[in-house]
């Protein structure tokens, strides 16, 4: 039966190569929700899940569809033999531009979610705390291609404004003081004009250094207590959050000249507000050559 069909496909016609009847060139066809397994790329201290892919090319305006298959069949190969789990979006991209003969541009998103084993502060009780990553790669015809890896993670922040209120009141003269805390999530990225070079391990260093507190998904009262009182003594705005994210992505990465821009992007679940607090924007590296930081 399977030889049946094998000849079966030699006789017929390939219906993709056919002439549209309205001569319109798409510049983005091919596939998305394709999920892929990432435990191959998990490390001593994280964990690699899953991720979905989203992969297009784009098609001229003298062909009716692309070959569908190759693509599918490309991100196989390249989840087959890939070694880092940063390079992932970069290598499909590369290999839709060699198997689609016809394109001249391919983009490549991937979102997935990893776990990162993490320790109470006072006593050491081991914590799974999740994480997102994503990555975007974009690549022309005999151009360099374009990557985004970026990290999504979330922390504590601790109001400045509530705490001053706070100092106030109580003629307090000590530098810490009540205020009300919340869960925040920080996203950070980065934009490669090339391959790409950053570690994912290296982002979640970033956003979580940029917060008033880390989350903990087991904590003795010691641990609490710490918590609260290292929160607390770190109070930030988002807006001071964001400050921190893109400085320390800027003094992580300023030595390699393929980084163009940084990102970060923070949104405050407010506990006294029926509203978030957000702060977001991409910078150019050579923004901060004004600013003096080191």
């Amino acid at each position: 039966m399977s030889e049946e069909w094998k000849e079966i496909t030699k006789r017929s016609n390939d219906v993709q190569y056919e002439k549209p009847k309205v001569r319109l060139k798409i510049k983005s066809v091919g596939i998305s929700g394709f999920s892929i397994p990432l435990t191959k790329f998990s490390k001593e201290k994280i964990i690699y899940s899953s991720a979905e892919i989203k992969a297009t090319v784009d098609v001229p305006e003298n062909m009716r569809g692309i070959n569908m298959s190759r693509t599918a069949i490309s991100i196989e190969k390249v989840l087959s033999s890939a070694s880092d789990v940063e390079e992932i979006a970069s290598l499909i991209a590369s290999e839709l531009l060699m198997v689609h003969e016809y394109a001249e541009l391919s983009k490549v998103r991937v979102k997935g979610k990893g776990f990162i084993y993490t320790e109470s502060p006072v006593t050491g009780i081991e914590s799974i705390e999740s994480f997102k990553f994503y990555e975007l790669s974009k690549a022309a015809y005999k151009n360099n291609q374009t990557n985004i890896i970026g990290v999504t993670v979330t922390g504590i922040s601790a109001c400045p404004c509530g705490a001053e209120l706070m100092k106030t009141k109580l003629r307090n003269s000590l530098e810490i003081a009540p205020t009300h805390m919340q869960r925040a999530r920080v996203s950070v990225a980065v934009k490669v004009e090339g391959k790409n070079l950053s570690k994912i391990e290296e982002l979640l260093d970033v956003a979580y250094a940029s917060l008033s507190g880390r989350v903990y998904s087991a904590l003795k009262r010691a641990d609490e207590g710490f918590l609260i009182y290292s929160s607390i003594t770190n109070t930030r705005f988002v807006e001071d959050i964001y400050r921190a994210a893109v400085t320390g992505l800027y003094t992580r990465f300023k030595n390699f000249s393929a980084v163009s821009s940084v990102y970060a992007n923070v949104r405050s679940f407010e506990s006294i507000h029926g509203y978030n607090a957000i702060a977001s924007g991409w910078i150019d590296i050579k923004s901060f050559e004004k600013l003096n930081v080191h």
